[in-house]
């Protein structure tokens, strides 16, 4: 039996996958990577395929989201210490 794939964010959050997910993620990751690889027909059928398969699981977007405003929040600390040592 395949053990799920472990995503982990550049924060550290891990977001477990089925392996049959992975790869198409995979598959969507390189195709992105490698423009000239990518038809837009093949892109349209890995879409296809993987279109609603992780309904009910970890929101990758929801991961994003909370990864990006986390990463806003630092930068903004950062830009605050910067202007209050003038």
């Amino acid at each position: 039996m395949a053990r799920p794939a472990r995503l982990i964010t550049p924060r550290g959050k891990v977001i477990e996958l089925p392996p049959e997910i992975y790869k198409e993620v995979r598959r969507i990751l390189d195709l992105a990577a490698h423009p000239r690889r990518r038809s837009k027909a093949k892109m349209e059928s890995v879409i296809r395929r993987t279109y609603g398969r992780l309904a009910g699981g970890p929101s990758l977007t929801q991961a994003l989201l909370e990864e990006k405003a986390a990463e806003r929040a630092r930068e903004e600390a950062k830009l605050a210490r910067l202007y209050s040592k003038d």
